[in-house]
């Protein structure tokens, strides 16, 4: 099949990097310690929000994970490069359609970044004793986990196909992608886990994408989801495909092929 042809080339073409991906995966690991000890030192052992203190470390070691399969794959997908240098016209115009191809091969970068990123700094914080395995020994709770996993990382990759189809009608598409980070950041549960905000933040982000990119697979792993989480993400992963789409036919027909 096509796709999974596709998805496979995507994959072996990181494996070229492995060992360099390796070392900046203690980096990651590095930041994912710094935010362990200040949430150690502003919860000083208290118990907030009904969490323990060693949650909040499992929170931070999980959210480290996710951030890997959602957020730090190839920037807009590569999309912007090819409308700089013009080459998006032939992409456009191959056989086979553009926006499940581009989501294809974004999936062979993400299957890779699970294997050899995300994995590898799950043994770091393992061995530190704050990598919560347990949970997963349950079949259902580890399908419902991989079932988040799997809506995380098509969120993930929509948002930076959107990002970079942005550039058919922007000069510059880097406003977007800080927009997104922006976002992650306050919005999807990586600097705080969601709970802890004002109650009418919290309902406000609830209903936003941004929270199944780290939110909704964290929350899940550690038994902390509710059922508005799903119905928030399913709703928003269907939402955001169909907005794909029609970014994607108003691209074909805004693109123009002179000279022939």
């Amino acid at each position: 099949m096509v796709y999974a042809a596709l998805a496979g080339a995507a994959f072996r073409r990181n494996l070229v990097y492995v060992w360099a991906h390796m070392a900046t995966n203690l980096g990651s690991a590095l930041f994912g310690l710094i935010y362990m000890a200040l949430w150690q030192a502003a919860d000083r052992g208290r118990t907030l929000g009904g969490w323990p203190p060693h949650m909040f470390m499992e929170y931070i070691a999980l959210s480290q994970f996710v951030l890997w399969v959602s957020t730090f794959i190839t920037p807009y997908l590569g999309i912007d490069a090819q409308i700089r240098s013009g080459q998006v016209a032939l992409e456009l115009v191959r056989p086979v359609a553009y926006l499940p191809r581009m989501l294809a091969a974004g999936a062979g970068e993400v299957l890779y970044n699970l294997l050899f990123r995300s994995l590898p700094m799950a043994l770091m914080f393992t061995a530190l004793g704050v990598f919560p395995w347990g949970r997963l020994t349950q079949p259902a709770v580890l399908l419902e986990t991989l079932a988040a996993l799997g809506l995380c990382g098509l969120m993930g990759l929509l948002i930076q196909y959107l990002s970079g189809m942005a550039a058919f009608w922007t000069v510059e598409p880097r406003w977007a992608r800080r927009v997104f980070f922006a976002l992650v950041m306050a919005a999807g549960g990586q600097l705080l886990p969601l709970f802890l905000l004002p109650l009418w933040a919290r309902a406000v982000v609830q209903w936003l994408p941004f929270q199944t990119l780290v939110w909704l697979p964290v929350a899940v792993w550690l038994g902390r989801a509710q059922p508005g989480d799903w119905i928030s993400a399913i709703s928003w992963g269907v939402a955001m495909c169909a907005l794909a789409a029609v970014v994607t036919l108003r691209a074909y027909r805004k693109l123009e092929v002179q000279g022939g």
